[in-house]
């Protein structure tokens, strides 16, 4: 079993922005962990918008959230958590997150291999039916006592 799924939300929020300091800059709040799971949210915060007259999310902020956690969810599978690189990460947005609204993220596994994990998110600012994005990513699985190269994602 993978001791992700034994942490409490902020248990692995405080691992998230220990790893990626960025994460806190963005203010990544984790609601919930499950096998295969993950659902987060980005709070809105003005600093990140992308147009102050629309007063809405930039979407650079959104595609960080939808990595970060498309990269973590794989390892609520692992009994051994290892590095992940991001291969793909293909990102539709399909509008304007709503105004003065922070989206919530959710992610599947779809698969998960040896080398290999495939998710898929949606970010939404209340709605799920009505998404702000969907995501569909490939992520590297280093070997547990592997580093990647340096430059490499971790």
């Amino acid at each position: 079993m993978s001791p992700l799924l034994s942490w409490s939300p902020a248990e692995l929020q405080q691992f998230m922005v220990t790893r990626i300091p960025f994460n806190e800059f963005l203010g990544l709040k984790m609601v919930r962990i499950a096998r295969g799971e993950l659902l987060a949210d980005l709070p809105f915060a003005a600093h990140l918008t992308g147009d102050v007259d629309a007063n809405c999310l930039h979407e650079g902020p959104i595609t960080t959230l939808l990595d970060t956690l498309c990269g973590t969810a794989a390892l609520t599978l692992m009994d051994e958590p290892r590095r992940t690189a991001t291969l793909d990460l293909r990102v539709d947005f399909l509008r304007s997150a709503g105004a003065g609204l922070g989206v919530r993220c959710e992610t599947q596994v779809i698969s998960l291999g040896e080398h290999l994990t495939t998710i898929r998110a949606i970010a939404h600012d209340g709605d799920i039916g009505h998404p702000v994005a969907i995501a569909t990513a490939t992520f590297a699985l280093f070997a547990p006592s592997v580093s990647p190269p340096a430059g490499a994602a971790s």
